[in-house]
């Protein structure tokens, strides 16, 4: 349940990211890959990562690392261009996209365990 929670979080976020977007850039495919990289790169930004260190590894000690973040935020960036354009072929409403898309990417991340990955080569007892 608290995955489910987790992703309706992340597809706030991806749809208040959108909307700031949605001001500078008009094409669907750069909105896509600016909203990926964003959400990853300013999560490490404002702390959000290191958060999630500390509150799955029950230690108020661990430190998300920067060492790969420019490189997980492009794989983010492009994630999101790839199921961003898959869920256009069902989803028209742009709103409903981009929260959708935020909240399965989490779903499919955890599923997959690509957070798992993240908790073990991410964070650090700095």
């Amino acid at each position: 349940m608290i995955i489910i929670a987790e992703a309706f979080i992340i597809g706030i976020i991806s749809l208040f990211l959108y909307l700031l977007l949605n001001l500078i850039v008009d094409n669907l495919i750069i909105q896509l890959f600016l909203l990926g990289f964003f959400k990853h790169y300013l999560s490490y930004i404002i702390g959000l990562q290191s958060f999630y260190c500390k509150i799955k590894l029950n230690n108020n000690l661990y430190q998300s690392k920067p060492d790969n973040i420019i490189f997980e935020s492009i794989f983010e960036g492009l994630i999101f261009v790839y199921l961003g354009l898959l869920l256009t072929k069902i989803i028209n409403n742009k709103f409903i996209l981009i929260f959708t898309l935020g909240f399965i990417i989490h779903i499919i991340a955890e599923f997959y365990g690509v957070h798992e990955i993240f908790l073990k080569y991410n964070c650090s007892l700095d």
